[in-house]
């Protein structure tokens, strides 16, 4: 059986390629380098095939937390906002008081929002508030200090 543990490591190393090719996420390429690495160990005359295994597991345990970290860093995108999250940091105007428990609404981009205080305090209609954060479906807005 030894002396055909390269065979399973090689399926193993293609099986892990495709799936890592498969998706968006960086979820087996740990296992495909574990799965070369012990692939090439098993060339090796009189190596136990629990030795591969063991080999199999530290080399991909390695490889997860040296090799992530820095292929996270290289592939992460710029987010942009969209809908309703990129409203936060929008300023807009009050249509109907803001009032404590009950909430209110706000205008901003000729759309009208659900919106509550982000202090829990009156804000008259016509003030100019600020989106602080979203929560579900309704702004959580802050009075905006006019000059």
């Amino acid at each position: 059986m030894e002396q055909y543990m390269w065979i399973v490591w090689l399926v193993l190393l293609v099986l892990m390629i495709i799936i890592e090719a498969a998706g968006p996420a960086l979820v087996s390429v740990w296992f495909a380098v574990g799965a070369l690495v012990s692939m090439i160990v098993s060339f090796i005359p009189k190596v136990p095939w629990w030795v591969e295994v063991i080999i199999f597991f530290v080399v991909s345990l390695i490889s997860f937390f040296a090799i992530r970290p820095i292929l996270r860093k290289r592939m992460k995108r710029d987010v942009i906002q969209s809908n309703v999250d990129s409203l936060v940091g929008k300023s807009g105007k009050v249509n109907e008081d803001i009032v404590p428990l009950e909430g209110g609404e706000v205008k901003i981009n000729d759309v009208i929002w659900r919106a509550n205080s982000l202090d829990d305090t009156l804000i008259p209609k016509d003030s100019i508030v600020e989106v602080v954060s979203i929560n579900g479906n309704k702004l959580i807005v802050k009075k905006v200090e006019e000059k």
